[in-house]
Parts: structure tokens; C-alpha cells; sequence
């Protein structure tokens, strides 16, 4: 009996601790939570911004990128949950962008699909090739860029406005 009220009691907790979670809102109080965050030495002081974010449902991943033009930037994606009327938020994670295959582009392999960031102005368009060969593309609107792919491609490609491969 005793244990039964001890693992009910641990329960109870453990749904409690989960409602606890800060509320941030707006993006200028989640911009403290990226400044926390990010990986850079001088997070507290460096130019930052806040660039848009791309997910579904009441899941997303905010975008903020680190530095002005005279600094390297440091892309950081960070999941998180839309609470009510879509202007508060509570942190999940933060992710490790990758960063490698085109110059001011980031990409994270989140929730069975891939969330983007173009902050190149080159890059006008993205195709991406899914699992079944389908190919789509991705018309960049404006620069930063944030969207997502709710699956993970087996091949994409950041194209200039002539359709050359961006490197």
C-alpha cells in the first residue's frame, strides 16, 4: 500500500513539475531565453536578432541569428511550444544547426523533417527532393527565411534566381 501512494504521490509531482515551465512573451523575452543559450562568448552583449519561425501545429523552431555585419554569425534554432493566442511561448531545446553546405544557410533535422533558415540573398530558391523522388521547391520571399519540410529529404539544393547550385 505504501508503495502505491509513494508511486502515485511521484506521479502527481511529476504532472505538476511539467506545468511549471516559464511562459515567455512575446519574442523579446524568448530573445533572453536564445541569449541563455547560445553558445558565444559574449551572449550577453553581442548583436542579436530574432528572424522568424516554421514548424506545425503548436510546435515550432525560433530562429535567431548572432553578430552585425562586421561579426561571424552564429545560426540558433530553438524548439518551442505556442501557448494560447500564439504570442507566448515555452522553450523545448536548443539544436545545433548545420551549416555546411551553403554560406549563411542553417538547417536542423527536427520532428521527422527538416526546418530551414536562408539568410543568404543569393539563394532564391530550394529544391528538395523527398524519400518517394518527389521534388518541390521552395520559393525564398524574403531574407532571413525560415520554413519547414515535414520530412526529412533525401537530397536538397540551394539554387541562385539562375538555377545554379549555390555552394
Amino acid at each position: 500500500m505504501k508503495r502505491i501512494i509513494s508511486v502515485l504521490l511521484l506521479a502527481l509531482l511529476c504532472f505538476s513539475l511539467a506545468g511549471c515551465a516559464k511562459i515567455y512573451h512575446g519574442t523579446d523575452e524568448l530573445m533572453e531565453k536564445a541569449r541563455q543559450e547560445i553558445p558565444v562568448s559574449d551572449a550577453n552583449t553581442i548583436a542579436m536578432q530574432y528572424v522568424g519561425m516554421c514548424g506545425e501545429d503548436n510546435k515550432a523552431v525560433a530562429w535567431f541569428i548572432s553578430g552585425n555585419e562586421y561579426q561571424a554569425h552564429y545560426y540558433l534554432p530553438m524548439e518551442i511550444e505556442i501557448k494560447g493566442n500564439g504570442a507566448n511561448y515555452t522553450f523545448v531545446h536548443t539544436y545545433k544547426p548545420m551549416t555546411d553546405r551553403c554560406a549563411d544557410v542553417a538547417v536542423v533535422n527536427w520532428h521527422q523533417g527538416y526546418a530551414f533558415l536562408i539568410n543568404n540573398p543569393k539563394v532564391s530558391t530550394v529544391q528538395i527532393t523527398l524519400q518517394s523522388g518527389e521534388v518541390i521547391e521552395e520559393v525564398v520571399r524574403e531574407n532571413p527565411y525560415a520554413f519547414y519540410v515535414s520530412s526529412v529529404p533525401s537530397e536538397y539544393a540551394f539554387l541562385d534566381a539562375e538555377g545554379n547550385e549555390i555552394q
